[in-house]
């Protein structure tokens, strides 16, 4: 039988220091190996997946947290958020002075400086700011760059997937209240990615094995953060890195160690699967 360990990514399978461990990329290597599929299962759009899907060699992605799913370059679903509800949530965020990116299948967009920024991947720029900027002052520097909102010429007629929003979790829940349409999936302190309600990864999980007519037993996942929860529920066996949130650990089968002390190697031992 055909098994399938699907894969978060910040946090998981790359460290703070937008770095993958040579510990996981050998596990990667090994796991195709022994014929067990690799996919990566990411709040991240497509565009800021691809050094990453390339650097391990995987070619099947759940990206957006569900709403568009890869199976070797075919789309699999995809589940746009409707245009007058991006409209909606744009005004909102330059009421509040929150920060906002909208994410496309193929582009990012928000104000000029990042929307220039994406054509050499806006996470290339970041990961290169990681190296000589401190994480605080990192952090100060996004939210200059998203204060401003997107021109709205730039994405007229092409579909928005997800909204990263720069808010506070309390903030966040006025934007749930006004919002009921959209699912809030948090993956860190600053920012919340909004999709579609009734849409996570676990929802992506389940339309890719519907597509492989692979059976939901013989599935694994690695994750760290509350948009990991309705993953690690819904495979068969999931696993939080040992850097996780505690919840995200209470909801796992198996807690291996954190991402930078080779938690992907251990954890896919502890199971067997290398």
């Amino acid at each position: 039988m055909t098994k399938i360990v699907f894969f978060d990514i910040d946090g998981t399978l790359v460290t703070k220091r937008n770095t993958i461990p040579e510990s996981a990329k050998k596990a990667i290597d090994q796991l195709k190996k022994n014929d067990v599929i690799p996919v990566i299962a990411t709040g991240r759009a497509p565009i800021l997946i691809e050094e990453i899907r390339q650097e391990l060699g995987i070619e099947s992605y759940i990206a957006m947290n569900g709403q568009l799913v890869m199976h070797e370059g075919e789309v699999i679903f995809h589940n746009p958020i409707q245009k007058e509800t991006v409209d909606r949530l744009t005004e909102k965020a330059v009421e509040r002075k929150n920060g906002i990116i909208l994410c496309g299948a193929k582009d990012i967009f928000s104000n000029s400086i990042v929307t220039l920024a994406k054509r050499s991947s806006v996470w290339t720029v970041l990961k290169g700011l990681g190296k000589i900027i401190p994480g605080h002052l990192q952090l100060s520097l996004f939210k200059r760059l998203i204060r401003k909102p997107p021109n709205p010429e730039e994405y007229e007629g092409k579909p928005i997937y997800q909204v990263i929003l720069e808010t506070s979790m309390d903030e966040e829940k006025h934007y749930s209240k006004e919002f009921p349409e959209l699912h809030f999936a948090r993956s860190n302190h600053y920012t919340v990615d909004i999709i579609s309600e009734g849409i996570s990864k676990a929802v992506g999980i389940q339309k890719f094995l519907e597509k492989l007519n692979l059976n939901q037993k013989d599935t694994y996942a690695f994750g760290d953060s509350p948009n990991d929860k309705e993953m690690l529920d819904y495979v068969n066996t999931g696993v939080a890195m040992g850097n996780g949130w505690d919840e995200i650990k209470e909801a796992a089968d198996h807690v291996t160690a954190p991402v930078d002390q080779d938690g992907i190697a251990k954890g896919l031992k502890h199971l067997g699967l290398i």
